[in-house]
């Protein structure tokens, strides 16, 4: 492939499957939000992006995205297998590769192609740095194969400084191979709701406004269980004032989180709304007392900067990625201090309606915009491709 200029806008496939609601049920999860945002920033810095998708097993059939402009031959687990074991490129990529410049898998599914550059961003190494969080069916080949197909790429994008030498350690990919693109929040965040659409959208969910609120997949790193012990250690008067509201999906390794959940939401202890469209969050981050995050492990933290731009105060866990995220606009506890979990919900939801307060993490928020990602991760692309190797 020709190298290119520096300044000219290479033609950008992205990986598509996570859009499709076939896989997805239409409910994007974060790495669908970062998908599609990077498609429309792209778009509008003039980048034309085609979706690229590849059929996945349905059973005794193959299902084809509906929403892909090109479409490898193999499903991506075929060919991130055969790129691990016999390591030659992935099989049925010659239409793909003579219409793009870059491929960027956004996805983890880093297919190995023979003559167009690569890029991939990797959220986090969680499953690799901590598999007791992890689906323990065939753990050991998916690690294997994430870890294989991580080598595949040319340029790797690491969304928050902290994450990079994690990225290093078990991916095992050179320093210098990666590069810092940090994510971004939409604009519509930061938008308040008019006040009646905010008691619609609260009422039909059943909750009020100055509740304490935790946004978040029910998975064992997110450290639920923890919150809702330091919860029952404030005093009545407190929760009863200022209710706990989960808004998450359920997922793997909660069973017993869930009928916890499930018990406390029948006895009117905790409101487990399950998952939330967008403008029901829209409406429970602006109105809650504070937001709650005390996960172990993050690759980002999108949620904690969705809350901050609707000034929303903030309780964190201490972790190198959060601190980088949200700075001195939070308050951090250790995440498995529930005595300081407790003592840190009984005071910073005071502060909740300071006006100013509230605008000092609106400004903070403002730092991190899709606009500036994608300008960013458009460097990558002319990085990568005004450099590559030929295949």
């Amino acid at each position: 492939m020709p190298a290119l200029h520096a300044q000219t806008v290479p033609v950008v496939g992205l990986s598509s499957n996570v859009l499709e609601p076939s896989t997805s049920g239409g409910r994007l999860d974060g790495i669908g939000v970062y998908t599609l945002a990077l498609e429309r920033g792209l778009r509008g810095l003039g980048v034309r992006t085609l979706r690229i998708g590849a059929p996945l097993r349905r059973r005794l059939h193959l299902a084809h995205p509906a929403h892909a402009d090109l479409e490898f031959g193999w499903p991506m687990s075929w060919t991130m297998a055969a790129s691990a074991v016999l390591r030659v490129a992935t099989p049925g990529t010659g239409k793909v590769e003579r219409a793009i410049d870059v491929y960027h898998a956004t996805d983890y599914f880093v297919p190995r192609l023979r003559r167009t550059p690569v890029v991939a961003t990797l959220y986090d190494a969680i499953p690799l740095a901590h598999p007791e969080w992890a689906n323990p069916r065939l753990r050991r080949v998916k690690n294997a194969m994430m870890r294989s197909a991580a080598g595949h790429a040319d340029l790797v994008l690491a969304i928050s400084h902290a994450a990079v030498d994690e990225l290093i350690e078990h991916y095992r990919i050179p320093r210098e191979r990666i590069r810092v693109v940090p994510l971004g929040v939409d604009e519509g965040w930061f938008e308040p709701l008019p006040d009646e659409q905010v008691d619609a959208l609260l009422a039909r969910r059943g909750v009020r406004r100055g509740s304490l609120l935790f946004v978040g997949t029910l998975q064992p790193r997110k450290n639920v269980g923890t919150l809702l012990e330091a919860y029952d250690r404030l005093p009545a008067r407190v929760r009863a004032e200022r209710p706990l509201v989960i808004a998450g999906k359920y997922g793997w390794g909660a069973d017993e989180l869930r009928t916890e959940l499930e018990a406390r939401r029948a006895a009117g202890e905790v409101q487990w709304l399950d998952y939330v469209e967008r403008d029901e969050l829209r409406a429970l981050y602006s109105t809650a007392s504070a937001f709650v995050f005390p996960s172990l492990s993050e690759g980002f933290g999108l949620p904690v900067l969705e809350a901050l731009a609707a000034g929303t105060p903030v309780i964190a866990s201490d972790l190198p990625v959060l601190r980088e995220v949200a700075g001195d606009a939070a308050a951090f506890v250790t995440p498995r201090d529930v005595d300081a979990l407790a003592q840190a919900m009984l005071s910073v939801s005071v502060v909740s309606a300071d006006p100013a307060a509230r605008e000092g993490r609106r400004d903070h928020a403002r730092q991190f915009d899709w606009a500036t990602c994608s300008r960013r991760t458009l460097d990558v692309y002319r990085e990568v491709a005004s450099s590559s190797r030929q295949r």
